[in-house]
């Protein structure tokens, strides 16, 4: 009896977190073609982000040391690492610019 709770427990999760997938997709792309003038405003922030990413890639190393080589780390992945740091201290950096800017606009009104 627990062999058939956990075996179709298991293919009910699965068909469950299809179907929240296909949701989590398809409702957005709905609002899109409804509303395409949102479209070009999401257009633009992906665009943002890409740009970011370029900036993250070129300013990232692919230098590896004689300790991280001993692991197998190689030029790529040391690149792909320094570009995801970059990603995080550049929106980091980002959001607490914001976050500084709305309280100081906020208080001078």
């Amino acid at each position: 009896m627990e062999d058939f709770i956990t075996n179709y427990g298991i293919v009910l999760t699965y068909i469950l977190l299809g179907a929240a997938s296909i949701l989590a997709i398809g409702f957005p792309l709905k609002q899109l073609i409804s509303h395409p003038k949102k479209a070009k405003e999401i257009g633009m922030a992906l665009g943002g982000l890409f740009v970011i990413y370029i900036i993250a890639t070129l300013l990232a190393s692919d230098e590896v040391t004689e300790h991280y080589a001993k692991f197998g780390v190689t030029a790529t992945l040391s690149k792909q690492v320094g570009t995801g740091l970059f990603l995080f201290y550049i929106l980091g950096a980002g959001a607490i610019l914001s976050v500084v800017y709305a309280e100081v606009s906020k208080m001078l009104k």
